[in-house]
């Protein structure tokens, strides 16, 4: 914005005598400009990389602190084979709990009770559950601390990561618990059954201990990959006691209070939204989430977990817990007068109070409206420039999510299995790609508009959109108004020196100033959305990269050789070539990264390609058919040859996100099979089933006119 701009201003230079431009001069600019690109850069990164896991603790590391690798040991126990809730192998994971928490002197009891959750007048999930709970009991009992996780896994992942990374943490805390002085308040282990049958076990433990009778508050271990910081996404409401003991007390933090604005708006569910609904409870809600492409699949094994990940989470967890476990309960577990707006910031936590999220959108406001003054009084742009600026300045806000989600799309039409996944396996490059692309993105709307309507007007424009989205977040998602508000802030300190000052030096200061701030609020911020949302939902990040470049507007316009007044008296070829240059290169370079990125995620037998594959059976015409939700692979395109409707093969699926693994209308690809041969069964009597009995048989068919399939069915019956 400290330029000067428009052609009047230009040749008003001209008359008083001023020298045109030089290639000195032009070159100065420029290595000034890579200068700052680089500073920028370099922040970026180092604000990137305060967010990464910790180097894991061996097995002999001191006994009161916490170890990944003897963590490790109880998910390589639990994590070797499937164990949906209700299985042999489930029962296995249980008899492994108990044995460990009674080998460190606890009192484990197994929570059997029927949990019962209730998703809407006609969905009902219900389950014979069996939570596991142990309690180490403090000394003098302000209230109760509860460390929750689930050890049931999805139905055919071993879990290592959802959630046995969970258990071993809540594991390897209690035996560093009783490895030191009690604490003051008792710590309750809670491991539950059936969360991936829809947070049944958490509910029946509600419902029916007597521990949860009188609330509390709850640490909760979850995870949605397999690597990665281990992000603080999900507080209670009135979090501002609680946000201030993790800023004061997490090891390795990694939060933002706009991840808890956009988690309470989704239908997501864990067992700490029924903790939360209870209205007994407060509490933190933790998770990591890159290498969520081995997500409830069976690719979730121990060697892909990260022991980096889980020393976080477990270095965390112990802090957190014997934070809690010393102070007066009072202070925690009920809600706070207030939300507080927090964030990560080089390795710490910088907060405020959420009542100051109006007085800064207020004071952004001022600001931007003092920069219009300053710019039209110092003739660096007219009132209309100002507007055309602003007007302007949205075409980037949404041609960049556009284009990060085209690219997307052209990514799922090269690789077809890209479109079934959560996140790739090797995302590193095409999230810089995606970075740089929206940067470049950026460029050239700069590049357009610093000759035709002035740089001060174009940043000018930027700044608007700045405030006006801090504004709209502040009114909707207060937790996530800082990721505009503050650089606004920045951005208009910055924009109203740099105009007032005649010193070169002083303007180029100001500026990267201002837009250091934007980075160290914004770039931890893009990398945990990218880490939580994925390559699918790029545009996000996308989003808030440009929000960045608006903020750094200024500092990027010192990459263009020459300013926007000398373009009017240079050489109108040279002028254009040079700028193009520019954005140009940045599109280039994005290019590169994305195709070496799509290169590097092909699949293969370390990475292999999701697949999904059904067996619908009607029992009234004997008829089967193998269905799936997604296009078809090299593997179960062998079975797929047709379009259809689910409704008509699955007759108890309704349309809705929730209704299960199939929606009507959904794209059903479908290929009859032979009639089913019935495996037999006979129901709890010895008795065939009958009329009037409820049986659920396993058969076996094959695809008409092919090889028998290697997908059959269990043979075997429950009947009821």
């Amino acid at each position: 914005m400290a330029d000067t701009s428009g052609s009047d201003h230009a040749k008003h230079e001209r008359a008083a005598g001023a020298p045109g431009p030089s290639r000195a001069g032009s070159a100065v600019r420029f290595l000034t400009g890579i200068g700052a690109l680089f500073v920028l850069a370099g922040f970026a990164a180092w604000s990137v990389l305060s967010l990464h896991a910790p180097s894991p603790a061996g097995v002999d590391a001191p006994p009161a602190s916490f170890s990944a690798d003897r963590a490790m040991e109880h998910v390589e126990q639990s994590a070797r084979v499937p164990h949906p809730t209700g299985s042999a192998a489930n029962d296995e994971v249980r008899a492994h709990l108990i044995d460990r928490l009674t080998g460190l002197g606890l009192q484990p009891r197994v929570n059997s009770t029927l949990g019962v959750v209730v998703r809407g007048p006609d969905r009902v999930n219900a389950a014979a559950v069996d939570n596991i709970v142990a309690v180490i009991p403090g000394t003098d009992s302000t209230g109760r601390v509860f460390l929750a996780a689930h050890y049931d896994s999805a139905q055919f992942s071993p879990g290592a990561g959802d959630d046995s990374a969970g258990t071993a943490t809540i594991l390897e805390i209690a035996r560093a618990l009783q490895d030191a002085p009690p604490l003051r308040n008792d710590v309750v282990l809670l491991f539950t059954d059936a969360e991936e049958s829809g947070t049944i076990g958490s509910e029946g433990f509600l419902a029916s201990d007597p521990l949860a009778a009188d609330g509390g508050v709850v640490l909760n271990f979850e995870a949605r990959g397999a690597s990665g910081p281990v992000v603080m996404f999900e507080t209670s409401e009135g979090n501002a006691a609680l946000a201030r003991l993790y800023a004061a007390t997490a090891p390795h933090p990694a939060a933002t209070s706009a991840a808890v604005e956009v988690y309470r708006r989704l239908r997501n569910n864990t067992d700490f939204t029924n903790f939360l609904n209870s209205g007994d409870f407060t509490g933190m809600n933790s998770a990591f989430f890159d290498g969520a492409a081995v997500y409830h699949t069976p690719q979730d094994v121990p060697e892909r977990l990260s022991r980096a990940s889980l020393q976080a989470m477990g270095d965390n967890g112990l802090a957190l817990t014997r934070a809690l476990g010393s102070a007066d309960l009072a202070d925690f577990a009920r809600p706070a007068p207030h939300d507080e707006t927090y964030f990560t910031v080089l390795g710490s936590v910088a907060h405020y109070p959420g009542p100051w999220v109006w007085p800064l959108a207020g004071l952004s406001v001022v600001l931007t409206g003092a920069v219009a003054a300053i710019a039209w009084r110092t003739r660096r742009a007219t009132a209309l420039r100002l507007v055309a600026g602003t007007a302007a300045a949205l075409v980037p806000l949404v041609i960049a999510p556009l284009a990060a989600y085209g690219v997307w799309r052209l990514l799922v039409l090269i690789r077809p299995g890209y479109g079934s996944v959560l996140d790739l396996w090797r995302p590193a490059l095409l999230r810089i790609g995606i970075i740089v692309l929206a940067v470049a993105v950026f460029l050239a709307f700069l590049a357009l508009t610093r000759r035709r309507i002035g740089t001060a007007a174009a940043g000018f424009g930027c700044l608007v959109w700045l405030t006006a989205l801090g504004v709209v977040f502040a009114a909707l998602a207060p937790g996530a108004a800082y990721l505009a508000t503050l650089p606004a802030l920045a951005t208009g300190i910055a924009a109203a020196v740099a105009l007032s000052v005649r010193m070169p030096w002083l303007r180029v200061t100001a500026t990267l100033a201002g837009s250091l701030v934007a980075v160290l609020v914004l770039a931890p911020a893009i990398a945990m959305f990218f880490a939580s949302l994925g390559m699918p939902m790029a545009a996000g990040p996308a989003l808030f990269t440009v929000l960045l470049c608006f903020a750094a507007a200024p500092t990027l316009d010192l990459l263009f050789s020459m300013s926007a007044a000398e373009s009017t008296t240079a050489g109108g070829r040279r002028y254009r070539l040079a700028t193009a240059a520019v954005p140009m290169t940045a599109f280039a370079s994005a290019a590169i990264l994305l195709g070496v990125g799509t290169d590097v995620n092909d699949f293969d037998a370390r990475h292999p390609e999701p697949a999904q594959l059904m067996y619908a059976l009607d029992a009234d015409t004997g008829s089967a058919h193998w269905l799936s939700e997604n296009p078809p692979t090299d593997y179960t395109r062998r079975y797929l040859d047709a379009e259809a409707e689910a409704g008509d093969y699955l007759p108890f699926t309704r349309s809705g996100r929730e209704s299960g693994p199939l929606e009507p209308g959904g794209g059903v690809r479908l290929l009859p099979l032979h009639p089913p041969e019935s495996a037999g069964g006979t129901g709890p009597d010895g008795r065939a089933p009958g009329a009037g009995a409820r049986c659920r048989l396993g058969c076996a068919g094959r695809p008409a006119g092919s090889a028998r399939s290697p997908f059959t069915p269990p043979r075997a019956a429950r009947c009821g």
